[in-house]
């Protein structure tokens, strides 16, 4: 009798524990990429979409989690044609996301005087601005303020968020679109919880499909390209940022509220073994 009951409830107790993998690891489904710095490198700590640091790009400690991307831009725009100093990610058709469902990840700190005008987080396209010209824009416009946005055919769908961060503090923000609207959330000492900033644009913001993917841009954290619309005269984020996601759906406010409170994805099994996912899901 005495082992039939140790069997009933050790069937009990891994059913409890494959519950609990299952609501943990679900902030994993449909992750596309991870850059997470930790290991000095700019590689996909969950896909194949690797970075490479550029001009001087590196990591340091004293990041959200563990290590973190440091880009040392103190001048905009960078003396010299792409001196700054960023990450590039080559295309993949992972990153291209012309359906308008996708969701991005981030935390930063930026330096004193580094949040400058158009000075890219995260930027995939052709320029930062002045029409249909990018699949995905996060970056600072003041010491203060951020602006997001994705285009489609004949469309700049941007918005920006006033008075949501401050230099040399980190915060969170996370860019959200469901195919109809883009969202973004912002988590800071300002926002004093994680909260959709009022935009005078509207966020969410109404989009289109298909959006623009520019297969022949990469994706490049800490730059914004051709701000103004002049050739050259590309924007650097002079700061740190880490834990960089990104997903190929759309986040609920729940999973962004975790990640903003601390939720953070360090490794994942290609084939998202239980046990795998759930040893790499960690808080801060």
């Amino acid at each position: 009798m005495n082992t039939r009951l140790t069997v009933i409830l050790s069937i009990i107790l891994i059913c409890l524990a494959s519950v609990s993998f299952a609501g943990l690891s679900k902030l994993e489904d449909g992750l596309i990429s991870a850059w997470t710095f930790d290991d000095g490198s700019a590689n996909d700590s969950v896909g194949s979409n690797h970075g490479k640091f550029k001009n001087g790009a590196k990591t340091a400690g004293g990041g959200k989690a563990g290590k973190a991307l440091m880009l040392d831009n103190p001048t905009n725009p960078a003396k010299g044609k792409n001196t700054g100093q960023y990450v590039e990610i080559p295309s993949s058709a992972s990153l291209e996301q012309a359906d308008g469902i996708f969701s991005i990840s981030f935390w930063a700190n930026i330096k004193k005087g580094g949040g400058r005008n158009h000075s890219g987080i995260f930027f995939k396209g052709l320029k930062i601005g002045w029409g249909d010209h990018f699949m995905v824009r996060i970056a600072t416009t003041s010491a203060v303020n951020l602006t997001w946005g994705s285009c489609w055919k004949g469309a700049e769908g941007w918005f920006a968020t006033d008075n949501v961060y401050k230099e040399e503090e980190w915060f969170h923000g996370c860019y959200v679109v469901d195919g109809k609207t883009a969202t973004a959330y912002v988590t800071s000492s300002v926002t004093k919880g994680t909260v959709v900033p009022a935009s005078g644009q509207k966020n969410p913001r109404p989009i289109e499909t298909p959006l623009n993917t520019f297969p022949d841009k990469p994706v490049e954290i800490g730059v914004g390209r051709q701000q103004g619309g002049v050739e050259g005269q590309d924007f650097w984020i002079d700061g740190m940022v880490d834990e960089i996601y990104m997903w190929n759906r759309a986040l609920t406010v729940s999973e962004v509220k975790s990640l903003a409170a601390g939720k953070t994805i360090t490794a994942v099994d290609a084939k998202g073994k239980t046990t795998t996912t759930w040893a790499n899901i960690k808080s801060f």
